[in-house]
């Protein structure tokens, strides 16, 4: 049995690090905002960068003169044994040691992260019994332990093991119970979409050899939320900062109100949040049962689902048919995938294909949802972009409220540049998810891709025709946002042209202007010159009757630089004639 883990603490970890917090009704916490907010507070690296760590572990192999066999059998001494060859497996190691971002971990009370070493949520489902799946909840790592340890090894149990959220005695008891390979929890971790030079969190891409390989694999996806206002979007920023693994929201910004303003009168906010969800199977011989590892993300309560969600993705029943149903928005991710999983055995064919791939197979609907949610976002973002540069080109000068200039123009660029900033990263998490699938469920290969499109209408589909439909509806999402990608693109063209456009426009009205100061000074430098030539005089201004000379010899002077300016091309060109004659 494992016990409950207890943090190492000191006199300062008692103490709490003082900050303002924020409450609602829908989330009261005790910690930090800016500890679970941001991930890295204060120096990012005062636990080392990743240089410094691997120098540590490499020193303390050489000093202990550790092996693998030296480490015993507790699952984070064999992570830190395989972080000499596998340097990725020390941020694993040191996430278990804190539970939670180590960076982050330092700002946590000795109470805090003792509730997050031993934080439990999971849901063990037995799929032995097809019609009757058995669902039972551990509340603790005392009672997983137990379920685990203590289930009748006579009778063959197909077994889903879904998990919310991570900690270190998860970790621990199920790695070191099924030793699961390491990179799995590793690959769970962090939403990071880059990296800098010294972080230790960084994740390598992989060779598609290798993700085909591998018994697990790692879907990315994004969920849209709406909050009405600050309060409601930094509680939520807050709640995702309680969840061990590092998820972060990105907020839009608020929007703007106004009569010109017609996609949004409100002021709120909408807030892009990256999720994972990784799955590991047990490699299993022959006839044997199998056990599957799925690790869902923690649902968000604080906002909305952006326009309430995508919903149920089938046909709607029939209106002789009785069924029971909730909203879906109702519940989260973690009891909704348990609730359409404890019902597959009902569906037609399904208990021809009992294996945990199967078993998931209710997860991607609702992977579909959220995805098609951010399409149809992205896709609005990008048409309001496009509209407000169309708009930016309008000019009355009745209404100067209304008057576009190039401050518009460039807010309009800002907020293109970061769908053009996403739009890479969605499409290569759409790609990278076809990538594992098509490696782990090479049958659905067998089928051709012309036919892929008819299959979602089969109500008898088997597991190589389910998993082409899967697959088949990925590629579409990706091909759907390289389309926006490409849209994207198009409209900073357009941006560029019509920014072209202004700064000809302004070119030719400063032009105009210089004209108008070229001819004043063919007016001002002839009376200037007349002026100076007379006043070589020193009794030119005594006498009076001077006076009209000046203006006898200053205007004839001024009318025939002004002819020369307005008639100098003409002259120039009668002259040029007149040579050519000669």
């Amino acid at each position: 049995m494992v016990a409950g883990l207890t943090p190492a603490s000191s006199a300062e970890d008692d103490e709490k690090v003082s900050g303002s917090g924020i409450s609602t009704p829908m989330f009261n916490g005790s910690m930090d905002y800016s500890a679970v907010v941001h991930p890295h507070v204060g120096d990012a690296y005062f636990t080392g960068n990743i240089y410094e760590h691997a120098q540590r572990t490499t020193d303390e192999a050489a000093t202990r003169n550790r092996s693998l066999s030296n480490y015993g059998n507790t699952y984070l001494r064999h992570i830190k044994a395989l972080s000499l060859s596998w340097p990725r497996l020390i941020y694993l190691a040191e996430f278990m040691e804190a539970s939670t971002a180590p960076a982050k971990a330092k700002l946590l009370s000795v109470r805090e992260k003792a509730e997050r070493l031993n934080r439990v949520k999971a849901s063990i489902l037995n799929f032995s019994n097809f019609q009757d799946v058995e669902r039972k909840d551990p509340s603790s790592l005392e009672g997983l332990t137990y379920l685990l340890e203590h289930s009748d090894s006579k009778i063959k149990k197909n077994r889903l093991i879904v998990l919310e959220d991570l900690s270190s005695g998860l970790i621990e008891l199920l790695g070191s119970h099924f030793d699961v390979d390491p990179r799995f929890f590793r690959s769970h971790l962090e939403d990071h979409t880059w990296f800098n030079t010294k972080d230790p969190w960084v994740e390598l891409p992989e060779l598609d050899s290798t993700i085909k390989s591998r018994s697990y694999f790692t879907i990315r996806y994004v969920q849209a939320r709406y909050f009405e206002n600050d309060l409601y979007s930094k509680a939520a920023k807050r709640q995702a900062g309680s969840f061990n693994v590092l998820r972060r929201i990105d907020l839009e910004g608020s929007a703007e109100s106004g009569t010109d303003k017609w996609w949004d009168g409100t002021g709120g906010t909408v807030g892009i949040v990256r999720h994972k969800v990784s799955l590991w199977v047990k490699p299993q011989r022959e006839n044997d049962a199998w056990t599957g590892i799925l690790l869902l993300d923690p649902s968000l309560t604080e906002g909305h689902l952006l326009w309430n969600g995508y919903g149920n993705l089938d046909s709607p029943p029939s209106i002789h048919e009785k069924r029971q149903l909730m909203p879906t928005s109702s519940l989260s991710f973690f009891e909704a995938f348990i609730s359409q999983a404890m019902t597959i055995g009902l569906t037609s064919g399904a208990v021809d294909n009992v294996e945990p791939e199967f078993i998931t197979a209710p997860l991607y609907p609702l992977i579909f949802g959220q995805w098609l949610v951010a399409l149809e976002y992205t896709f609005t973002g990008l048409f309001q972009v496009e509209w407000h540069i169309d708009a930016s080109r309008v000019y009355e000068p009745q209404d100067p409220s209304r008057q576009r200039g190039p401050k518009e123009l460039d807010d309009c660029l800002q907020r293109l540049h970061k769908w053009q900033r996403r739009l890479p990263f969605f499409t290569s998490w759409l790609e990278s998810t076809v990538t594992s699938l098509e490696g782990r469920y090479e049958a659905a290969h067998a089928i051709p891709f012309q036919q892929q499109s008819n299959l979602g209408q089969d109500s008898s589909l088997n597991a190589p025709k389910l998993w082409a439909v899967i697959i088949s509806d990925f590629r579409t999402l990706h091909t759907r946002f390289s389309n926006l990608a490409l849209r994207a693109d198009k409209i900073l063209n357009i941006a560029t042209a019509i920014t072209s456009v202004q700064e000809s426009k302004r070119a030719i009205e400063q032009s105009q202007r210089l004209t108008l100061i070229t001819y004043l000074a063919f007016i001002f430098i002839p009376l200037s010159f007349v002026s100076s030539f007379l006043s070589m005089n020193g009794d030119f201004a005594s006498q009076k009757k001077a006076y009209p000379t000046f203006f006898e010899v200053g205007l004839p002077i001024c009318l025939l630089a002004l002819l020369a300016a307005v008639y100098g091309k003409h002259l120039r060109n009668f002259w040029i004639g007149l040579l050519k004659k000669v």
